[in-house]
């Protein structure tokens, strides 16, 4: 019975992701004066925001929590390998990093200074994006040596290094806000296939996956 609780944790990854874009989009779509092309996602659940309730009650807490979930199945299920058990736990923070983000909202328009809710925000999220880039550069290199995983390992490590060049291009455009909305939805979508990638290979390999020591 607990082993087919760890299985379906797995699907944490999946669930996350297609819940967070949902919710996403609606929220997007109700705020008329939203440009997703510049704007933070999380304005979308910024404080007396029209749409704070839905983004952060319904997107980011669950949403964060099923990715936790996610890195906990595999920190469980995958390997005992150092680097695999340090990426797993990195997921596991992203996972409580998006919950906190939830949590503690940043202020209209997602300033850099602004007040202590929204300071904590802003430095959740760098910490979150962070741990979700290393942790899967460490996953992949952890996939080379397993055989489950070995043919998504470069796509695991090609993941893991876009998504670190889509975050500096996000940053360097934090001045003049000129499309950082895009690059923070391109970044959230190479984070997000990949669990669901990974996800979906664990759950349909759970059965025959054994853990593997150095």
């Amino acid at each position: 019975m607990k082993r087919n609780v760890f299985k379906f944790l797995t699907l944490g990854g999946i669930i996350g992701s297609i819940l967070f874009t949902v919710i996403t989009l609606l929220s997007g779509y109700l705020q008329t004066d939203y440009n997703p092309l510049n704007n933070f996602v999380s304005e979308l659940g910024a404080t007396n925001s029209s749409t704070e309730l839905l983004m952060n009650r319904i997107g980011f807490i669950p949403s964060g929590i099923l990715f936790s979930l996610f890195g906990f199945s595999l920190l469980i299920n995958v390997s005992k390998r150092l680097k695999s058990r340090i990426g797993s736990l990195l997921i596991m923070i992203f996972g409580l990093g998006m919950t906190l983000a939830g949590i503690f909202s940043c202020d209209p328009g997602c300033p850099y200074i602004g007040t202590m809710e929204s300071i904590i925000h802003d430095r959740v999220s760098a910490v979150t994006f962070i741990s979700a880039i290393l942790g899967i550069i460490l996953m992949g290199i952890s996939f080379k040596k397993m055989n489950t995983f070995r043919n998504i390992s470069l796509y695991t490590i090609l993941t893991g290094f876009i998504s670190l060049i889509l975050i500096i291009i996000m940053i360097s455009s934090f001045e003049s806000r000129n499309l950082t909305g895009l690059w923070q939805r391109l970044l959230l979508l190479s984070i997000f296939s990949w669990t669901i990638v990974v996800g979906l290979r664990v759950f349909k390999n759970f059965n025959e996956l054994k853990t593997e020591s150095d």
